[in-house]
């Protein structure tokens, strides 16, 4: 149960990452600099707009890591429990 559930959340935070990459491929960040000072935003169209942002990576790698994580834990936890049953200890 925690692996298949580690594996899909950890295969929704891929495609979040995957899509990021995508939008910046297809609308690049443009620069913009007046005196000293300089600006970075993305030339994506509204919508899109709020998936370029530092959270939105941030968030999708945390979403790796729980998947990841919970795989680990179901792995160690099935090792256990047939471990148990079989006697050993």
């Amino acid at each position: 149960m925690f692996i298949k559930f580690g594996a899909i959340l950890s295969s929704v935070g891929a495609i979040l990452l995957v899509t990021l990459a995508a939008i910046l491929l297809v609308y690049p960040i443009v620069k913009n600099c007046h005196e000293r000072k300089c600006t970075f935003t993305s030339s994506a169209p509204s919508p899109l707009n709020s998936f370029v942002k530092p959270v939105f990576l941030a968030t999708s790698l945390v979403i790796i890591a729980a998947g990841v994580a919970l795989i680990r834990f179901g792995s160690w936890y099935q090792y256990k429990s047939r471990k148990a049953e079989n006697g050993m200890p």
